[in-house]
């Protein structure tokens, strides 16, 4: 750990954890006593955080507004669909901006189909 206080600038390892089930209960606060954990451990290596959630629900977790992004090397919400790096947006994709409308349509009726085939022990 550096000694001054400040990050050690070789840190080459990224440590990645998941949020609801891991790091909290689901939609729970982080024990404060793990978030101190974490903010020891960021000295040494890269923390980053991944979450299914969108970023307002990963803040409200892990801390209180913008200071998730800051208090983590990584933040990466919707399934890494939003991406933020050193507190700053890196990256943000949408499947209907890759697939387009059409495309998205067909694919969300196929599924829909196939689900509806499916046999399970009970259906409501």
């Amino acid at each position: 750990m550096a000694g001054n206080g400040f990050f050690d600038p070789n840190r080459k390892i990224l440590c990645l954890f998941d949020v609801d089930g891991t790091l909290t209960a689901a939609r729970q606060k982080i024990d404060p006593e793990l978030d101190r954990f974490f903010q020891q451990l960021r000295h040494q290596v890269k923390i980053g955080v991944v979450g299914g959630s969108d970023y307002s629900k990963i803040a409200e977790q892990l801390g209180d507004g913008d200071e998730v992004i800051h208090k983590f090397d990584y933040v990466f919400a919707e399934n890494g669909t939003v991406q933020y790096k050193d507190g700053r947006l890196i990256s943000k994709q949408a499947i209907q901006n890759q697939l387009g409308e059409e495309l998205l349509q067909e694919l969300i009726n196929f599924c829909l189909r196939y689900m509806g085939l499916l046999k399970l022990p009970k259906k409501r």
